[in-house]
């Protein structure tokens, strides 16, 4: 693993349990970077670059923020990426069904 980014989001100061409420916009704020997360996954991609996103235990154990220069106070960890030239080119897993069988058309 060549290298490695830790992702962050800031924590709403005024409502620490904002994450409880489906509509409060601290769930909007984490969404929104698991899709940037996402977004910077498939565009080191199309560049050759390998991307894995871990959400192991390592990124929420209370001594991770310290040792990796940010404030538990203010931020939390939505994730890290490890990215790196990939060894091989990953297959991708065989369709268990088609498209008709999963999408359902509406009229």
């Amino acid at each position: 693993m060549p290298g490695w980014l830790v992702v962050t989001c800031v924590r709403d100061q005024d409502r620490p349990n904002a994450m409880d409420n489906p509509m409060s916009l601290a769930r909007e704020d984490y969404a929104a970077c698991c899709c940037a997360i996402q977004n910077l996954c498939l565009s080191l991609h199309s560049q050759g670059i390998a991307t894995k996103w871990t959400t192991g235990a390592v990124n929420f154990d209370e001594r991770f923020a310290e040792a990796v220069g940010f404030s538990r106070d203010k931020e939390y960890t939505v994730g890290t990426i490890w990215f790196g030239k990939a060894v091989q080119k990953a297959q991708p897993p065989a369709k268990k069904l088609g498209i008709e069988k999963v999408l359902k058309k509406v009229e």
